[in-house]
């Protein structure tokens, strides 16, 4: 058996898997996915603190940070929120009113809890802000004399081009707007966003090591041109006399490789009709 070796490592660990999408109970590169959400809380409050009542998750992945908020800032710790288990994710729905409607069949708030009270709701991430708009009008219909909306993670200014189902860069609320503006777009009284250097530092992870591209747009490999972009540009038809460009993946091989590109041509994708 040989091994060769065509590129020296330069990890890119996704930093979005300690916000959002690894489960809490894993451990990525040595870190507790759980620990760092409530680092992530803590160092929230540490930078965005706010005079309220009570602090309440948007759940379940906004829990871990509210806990740690809720510690960092001595305010009370309360569940506002009751999530249903029978309604799948609205980050993935392909509509707009899908989403806004799945967010209120999936959450139903504690009116007792919030009821004329100051709240600080804590979550972990805004994209489109689909999700956010619908919780402070939950909050607010439910009684709420404020809405402090915090969020665990910088704001999301780049899609991803890596497997993460994100929106294109025109659907990012963040993209081009304020920090008043996006609070006024959801209806929050007040909007803060943890420092790129506090998630960081959370994550327990050297910079370097990170991809932070939805953040910064700074890709760790370059990006193919625009019209080569794109989550369904497999599936896209080739049709009859258009030359033939094979995808680039971000892996092809040095000059100095003994490994050589199969460079066939694959037949075209007949289309099948619809009946």
């Amino acid at each position: 058996m040989r091994s060769h070796r065509f590129a020296e490592a330069a990890p890119a660990r996704c930093a979005f898997e300690y916000v959002y999408l690894a489960r809490p109970d894993a451990t990525i590169n040595g870190r507790s996915v759980y620990e760092a959400r409530v680092e992530m809380g803590r160092q929230l409050a540490r930078e965005e603190q706010h005079s309220a009542d009570i602090v309440i998750p948007v759940p379940e992945s906004g829990t871990p940070a509210a806990v740690g908020y809720a510690e960092a800032s001595g305010l009370p710790f309360a569940q506002g929120f009751i999530k249903n288990s029978y309604v799948g994710r609205t980050f993935i729905q392909p509509s707009q009113t899908l989403r806004q409607l799945g967010i209120r069949l999936k959450l139903n708030v504690m009116d007792h809890v919030v009821a004329g009270k100051k709240v600080v709701v804590v979550d972990d991430s805004i994209v489109r802000g689909n999700t956010q708009k619908a919780i402070v009008g939950m909050l607010k219909e439910a009684g709420a004399a404020e809405v402090h909306v915090k969020i665990s993670s910088p704001p999301i200014k780049w899609p991803c081009f890596y497997g993460i189902d994100f929106a294109t860069r025109a659907e990012l609320i963040a993209n081009g707007a304020t920090m008043d503006e996006i609070a006024a777009a959801v209806g929050a009284d007040s909007l803060a966003y943890i420092s790129e250097e506090g998630m960081i530092a959370a994550t327990g992870q050297p910079r370097s090591t990170l991809c932070t591209a939805c953040f910064t747009g700074e890709y760790p490999i370059e990006l193919p041109p625009e019209d080569r972009r794109g989550k369904m540009l497999l599936e896209q038809p080739r049709l009859p006399g258009m030359p033939y460009q094979r995808p680039q993946t971000g892996c092809e091989p040095g000059p100095d490789s003994e490994f050589e590109l199969d460079e066939t041509e694959p037949p075209l994708r007949e289309e099948v009709p619809v009946r």
